[in-house]
């Protein structure tokens, strides 16, 4: 087995917060598609770049764990709903010790 961590946003780019539904809806996926996850009891914070405006983040890590890299493409899938359910232009994952923003 192997882990993938994923971050997720606390509240948008305008400052709203997202609601414990959209989270509950984005854990029920998790653990139906990858039979169960791991949310770290800390919050991340960080910041990006875009262009001229410097984003900060409040982000929460789910940990989900992997049988096989044969799973890549359900964690790819996760990623592009977490995507459009958290409203997103790219979502920063990681995994077997590499990071990639999707």
């Amino acid at each position: 087995m192997f882990e993938v961590t994923i971050l997720i946003p606390v509240y948008d780019n305008e400052g709203t917060f997202f609601s414990a539904d959209d989270h509950h809806e984005f854990e029920t996926r998790l653990a139906e598609r990858f039979g169960g996850f791991s949310l770290v009891p800390t919050s991340v914070i960080g910041a990006w770049v875009d262009g001229p405006k410097t984003y900060r983040d409040d982000l929460r890590a789910y940990v989900i764990a992997l049988r096989s890299i044969g799973q890549g493409g359900a964690v790819t899938d996760i990623v592009q709903f977490a995507k459009s359910h958290y409203r997103q232009e790219a979502i920063y994952l990681r995994y077997l010790g590499v990071s990639e923003i999707i």
